[in-house]
């Protein structure tokens, strides 16, 4: 008899309307899995191209084991190159952000130019080859100023703008290429990914849980998806998500008085169009939310089975003045409340589903985008064979 593999545990779930069981959000065995399966295969995202503006600037992405470098170079193109030394594989940089003229190994001194390739090797013999020992590269795609890398080891991965092409429309005129990180939080969350994913879904908990969410945001248009201002769009698969995301009557942005933190509006908004704000969602770990005025990027990093890190970002208008057009505080506000809200709640179910009593509920009609991520998830882990 064939054993059942983990998308087929999830589909059946799914079947009978039902959520997860709880070993799937504590099982070292399958995060581990999922880590190399999903997020060793998929887009995740890097960084805004404000973050790298000059030559010799760069940013680092960490997913499990992997860590891949995305530097600019003196002709202005992005790479993604590997963060492994071709001599004996030590990390060349740590994680985070900066800027070098070349990237040299601590270890032996060996040097890479922006694109990777080898600039300099110590007393190597004359027969060597540089041109034979450049950095791997990392697949690497810039979608509406927001770089994304995929560490596959596939020669071809598919074309990120198709896979997010729905949201193309619904995010141009926010002018997302134009802004800059106004504001950084990086939060940790004692709860496994699919958990935070989860909860970032619906609104279901919005009403008891979010009261500074709530002044502006309408829960009962959020309720009716395919109503209202817009449907939402998403992708066969379901990995690629968006939809406009509703306001109260009267607010113009996701605030608490639901007038603009910033007062430089983003994109075609600063020429008079009308104002609406929008979400998408790229699984398996990011999604973000623009406003005319500003906008906010989630990343979410799996680190174990009950531990997950998750990297906020607010972006403004590019030419905006922190003080002058906007104040951290205000801008930061909503969403910060409402982040560490959602942490405490996510680290309550995960406490929960470690009960041998624990037995997947059923899901709300206000939880339809989680039943779309239980039906991507199992598309991604049945790709690789789980």
């Amino acid at each position: 008899m064939t054993e059942k593999t983990t998308s087929d545990l999830v589909l059946e779930q799914l079947k009978q309307g039902l959520a997860l069981p709880g070993d799937l959000y504590t099982s070292p065995t399958l995060f581990a899995e999922e880590v190399s399966a999903i997020f060793g295969r998929q887009w995740l995202y890097a960084g805004h191209v404000s973050e790298i503006p000059h030559a010799g600037d760069y940013l680092t992405v960490t997913s499990g084991d992997e860590s891949c470098i995305v530097a600019r170079d003196a002709d202005g193109e992005i790479h993604g190159l590997l963060n492994v030394c071709r001599h004996r594989g030590a990390r060349l940089v740590d994680c985070g952000t900066g800027s070098t003229r070349r990237f040299v190994c601590p270890y032996h001194q060996w040097a890479y130019s922006h694109d990777g390739s080898l600039a300099g090797a110590p007393r190597m013999p004359d027969s060597f080859d540089k041109s034979r020992w450049p950095l791997k590269k990392v697949h690497t795609s810039v979608w509406q100023g927001l770089v994304f890398v995929n560490f596959s080891s596939e020669e071809e991965v598919e074309s990120l703008p198709e896979l997010m092409a729905d949201a193309a429309e619904l995010m141009n005129p926010f002018g997302v290429e134009d802004a800059r990180i106004a504001h950084t939080e990086v939060y940790e969350v004692d709860a496994n990914w699919k958990l935070v994913w989860e909860n970032a879904q619906e609104c279901y908990h919005c009403n008891a849980n979010h009261p500074e969410f709530i002044r502006t945001f309408d829960v009962r248009e959020m309720a009716q998806p395919t109503a209202g201002e817009a449907p939402l769009w998403y992708s066969e698969d379901r990995r690629s998500q968006s939809a406009r995301f509703p306001l109260k009557p009267g607010a113009v942005s996701l605030t608490m008085s639901g007038r603009p933190a910033s007062a430089k509006p983003m994109g075609e908004f600063a020429d008079g169009r009308e104002p609406y704000t929008a979400a998408a969602h790229l699984k398996p770990g990011f999604a973000f939310v623009f406003s005319p005025d500003y906008g906010i990027t989630f990343v979410d990093t799996p680190v174990s089975p009950d531990r997950t890190h998750v990297k906020v970002q607010w972006l403004v208008h590019r030419d905006a003045v922190e003080g002058v057009d906007y104040a951290v505080d205000n801008l930061i506000r909503v969403w910060d409340q409402t982040n560490r809200q959602d942490w405490e709640l996510c680290r309550s179910v995960q406490e929960g589903v470690k009960s041998h009593g624990f037995e997947p509920g059923p899901l709300s009609l206000d939880e339809t985008s989680v039943a779309g991520f239980y039906y991507a998830y199992a598309r991604m882990m049945s790709a690789a064979g789980l």
